[in-house]
């Protein structure tokens, strides 16, 4: 199993994803992020800026980076 990448905390728990793309996709179809808004590009662009232990706030849930690909 792959190292996660990233941790989505969201009112109901925690869950971690191994990439940005399922991350991403994650925010949009539970309604965390607003594809009008941020639509699935622009968010994984966003989450593939962010640091190593940067945190991002998506609507209600927090995104932290765990780790970097590599």
């Amino acid at each position: 199993m792959e190292a996660a990448e990233f941790a989505v905390e969201t009112p109901d728990g925690e869950i971690e994803f191994a990439s940005t793309g399922p991350a991403a996709e994650y925010l949009l179809e539970n309604g965390f992020a607003d594809a009008e808004r941020e639509p699935h590009w622009h968010l994984r662009w966003c989450l593939d800026r962010m640091e190593v232990g940067e945190s991002m706030d998506v609507g209600p849930a927090r995104v932290l980076r765990l780790a970097a690909r590599g």
